[in-house]
């Protein structure tokens, strides 16, 4: 099996913060708990003290389901990647790699008005909006598709998240406890830009004050291009990304709950798989990629 590069990222591991986040808010789902509220009737109520009110948010997968075709044990299936280049993937039909659903990655910087520009990465939650909230309200509405929301529960140095709505999907920038201001908030919000294609993936582009990373952009040693990345929660996991050169490859981030991991370049695509051993082997070894 080709191996290379794969981070598994655990407690305690020297890695930049922004690492951390893009596990944290891509990979783990938190489930959304109802709140309801009763009030007692039966005796007048002198005084009424208005309380915000949460509406229920429902869980829906947040990722596109290709269509998969083929005769016998070999499937076909084509990919929309999140700068709006495609490829068409051939593999084992017993890999359900479909099935899966695939969510887009990117990243991009702010630019800081002659300071340090501001880098951030943009995941798909999984369950979208209901992961995001974990039951919590809204802080405030900051665009008319953007809001912001605590923070993942339990993570010191996790800021808010801001999070995107494109027709169905949602995507979370989750900031740093030190984070954007005011501002820099708004332009992220204002110059990201999101297209649904006809079968059903995420293109995103970015204009004014922020730039989207390249395919095959590397950041302090992590791939920081755009990715597509198939399943999540489940025991399986293939990470797919286009790469120019594959001699430059970087890491990729894989769920640190699967012990066996690994990575090939070939044709221009890097491919990372986790999970059991048999699932990251054909991953590795059978799955075929090629531009359109």
């Amino acid at each position: 099996m080709a191996t290379g590069d794969v981070d598994i990222v655990e407690q305690g591991t020297r890695r930049p913060s922004w690492v951390g986040f893009v596990v944290l808010v891509a990979l783990v789902a938190v489930p959304l708990i109802g709140i309801l509220a009763n009030r007692d009737t039966s005796r007048p109520i002198p005084a009424v003290t208005p309380t915000p009110m949460r509406n229920a948010i429902g869980v829906t997968p947040n990722a596109a389901y290709p269509e998969a075709n083929g005769p016998g044990d070999t499937r076909t299936m084509r990919v929309t990647f999140p700068d709006g280049s495609r490829a068409e993937l051939t593999y084992p039909a017993d890999l359900n790699l479909a099935s899966l659903g695939a969510r887009p990655y990117v990243s991009g910087t702010l630019a800081g008005n002659g300071e340090m520009d501001e880098f951030r990465t943009l995941t798909a939650p999984l369950y979208g909006e209901a992961e995001t909230a974990a039951g919590r309200p809204m802080i405030r509405r900051l665009t008319d598709n953007v809001t912001v929301w605590p923070g993942p529960l339990g993570v010191d140095g996790a800021g808010s998240v801001l999070l995107f709505t494109f027709g169905d999907w949602r995507i979370a920038l989750q900031d740093e406890r030190a984070g954007l201001t005011f501002e820099q908030r708004v332009a992220w919000a204002e110059n990201m830009h999101g297209r649904l294609t006809p079968d059903g993936f995420l293109t995103l582009s970015a204009d004014g004050p922020v730039r989207l990373s390249r395919p095959g952009e590397i950041r302090e040693g992590m791939l920081v291009g755009p990715q597509l990345w198939f399943g999540g929660l489940s025991r399986q996991m293939l990470v797919l990304a286009p790469i120019p050169d594959c001699g430059r490859a970087g890491s990729v981030v894989l769920d640190s709950r699967h012990p066996i991991a690994g990575s090939t370049c070939r044709d221009g695509f890097l491919l990372a798989a986790a999970g059991d051993q048999a699932f990251v082997r054909s991953a590795l070894q059978d799955v075929r990629v090629r531009p359109l």
